[in-house]
């Protein structure tokens, strides 16, 4: 089994749930399928049609989008208060150095990130940042909650920034 399919297999356990592309990335092909997850939501890369044949228990995005445009929302949502030691997000790492880990991000890390960010990066209200990561990597959700909590817009590349395409991006 390739490393990316142990990982992809790793998640489901974990949380039951993954987030994977199934196109190829970084010059490797993700093999969504082959890690047997229990049910994909299919992207498509551009335009609306994912362009594959799904299987029995996957749905694609814009079918997913419309079961949950169905269901009844309330427009008022009531603040849960937690203690600042309370997990908000498991950030997995990619088992670089051994098997893959949980790392339980709490309140308090969206704070040091943006702090972090402000001191370290001078990054303010008004920037546009690109950093070239994958969400699901660790710099991910520091760029989102760094971005966010200054006040800066996140500029979001999608393709490998190895090559021309992301030089005139940014």
């Amino acid at each position: 089994m390739c490393r990316s399919q142990s990982n992809i297999a790793f998640y489901p356990r974990y949380v039951g749930c993954s987030f994977r592309e199934q196109f190829v990335l970084w010059g490797k092909e993700l093999r969504v399928v082959e890690a047997d997850p229990f049910k994909a939501i299919v992207l498509p890369v551009s335009g609306n049609s994912v362009g594959i044949e799904l299987r029995k228990q996957d749905v694609s995005w814009k079918e997913f989008l419309s079961i949950a445009s169905q269901r009844p929302r309330s427009n008022h949502y009531s603040p849960v208060y937690r203690p600042i030691d309370s997990t908000i997000n498991i950030l997995f790492s990619s088992g670089t150095t051994g098997e893959p880990k949980a790392i339980p991000w709490t309140q308090l890390s969206p704070i040091r990130c943006s702090a972090d960010g402000w001191a370290h990066n001078d990054i303010r209200a008004g920037d546009v940042y690109c950093w070239p990561t994958n969400l699901g990597w660790a710099m991910g959700p520091v760029v989102l909650f760094t971005c966010f909590l200054n006040g800066a817009t996140l500029a979001l590349y999608h393709g490998s920034p190895l090559g021309r395409g992301f030089g005139k991006f940014i």
